[in-house]
């Protein structure tokens, strides 16, 4: 009974966070596609003459990695406030607190499904090849972005309740993060030792390991993608390790 329960308090999560995100919004859902369009545009037309001789297909290549990285920042951010947001609800009830991280990462999990839809049009109107072959195990690096995710989203919803500023801390750490994922630039033209230095970025293996299989049809080092489940695997332990230690004692920080 109570994992049926938790199973309807995740579902109904969910759906609240989902509809909350476009309910003051005229465009509605709309402006999940119309966003990294323009964005995809500006940044083309920007980017396109600097990189166009280094990077085939600059639309493709941009737009896969911004929808990688905007899920990474959206679903963190919003689980860090997943508990804090929902105090009233957690000290009147029992509900298990992990089920408001896990639903704020999936509602935006939903978006996410949206954003690479985008990029299978836009792969098909700039007439960029499907290597069917390697696309479906471009899950594997999916796979590791959630668990990625998942664990930062846990840690991240324990240290804002304790600490506020962790917020402020955190839309910092996302900004410089985006600088250093290789979205908008070819990896290649960082120098050393900087490059060894992005390379400590979990999110730049994940973003080039989707561009090698989903878009350019190469199968990466064996070795590099085991590093990356090996490093989201870790930050998923750790995360479930502080969450566990800690979610009795938010409810007193309330």
């Amino acid at each position: 009974m109570k994992n049926k329960t938790d199973l309807f308090l995740l579902e109904e999560i969910v759906k609240k966070n989902f509809s909350a995100k476009y309910k003051d919004s005229f465009l509605g859902i709309i402006w999940s596609i119309l966003k990294p369009l323009l964005i995809m545009i500006l940044l083309t037309i920007i980017f396109s003459t600097v990189f166009g001789s280094k990077i085939e297909n600059y639309p493709v290549y941009f737009l896969s990695g911004k929808c990688i990285y905007d899920f990474f920042t959206a679903s963190t951010n919003v689980s860090m406030n997943s508990i804090r947001n929902n105090k009233n609800i957690l000290k009147t009830t029992s509900a298990p607190k992990h089920i408001f991280v896990l639903g704020s990462i999936l509602s935006e999990f939903f978006n996410f499904i949206i954003t690479l839809v985008i990029l299978i049009i836009v792969m098909i109107v700039t007439k960029a090849p499907f290597h069917m072959e390697t696309m479906f195990f471009s899950i594997i690096p999916l796979l590791s972005l959630l668990i990625t995710v998942t664990g930062i989203g846990l840690i991240l919803s324990i240290f804002c309740v304790y600490y506020t500023d962790v917020e402020h801390l955190w839309n910092v750490a996302t900004l410089m993060g985006m600088y250093a994922s290789a979205i908008f630039y070819p990896i290649n033209i960082i120098p050393d030792p900087y490059y060894h230095y992005m390379l400590l970025n979990p999110i730049l293996w994940i973003i080039e390991q989707f561009r090698s299989l989903a878009i350019y049809g190469t199968i990466p080092d064996g070795l590099n993608i085991i590093n990356s489940i090996l490093l989201s695997t870790i930050i998923l332990i750790l995360g479930i390790i502080i969450f566990k230690k800690f979610e009795k004692k938010v409810t007193m920080n309330f």
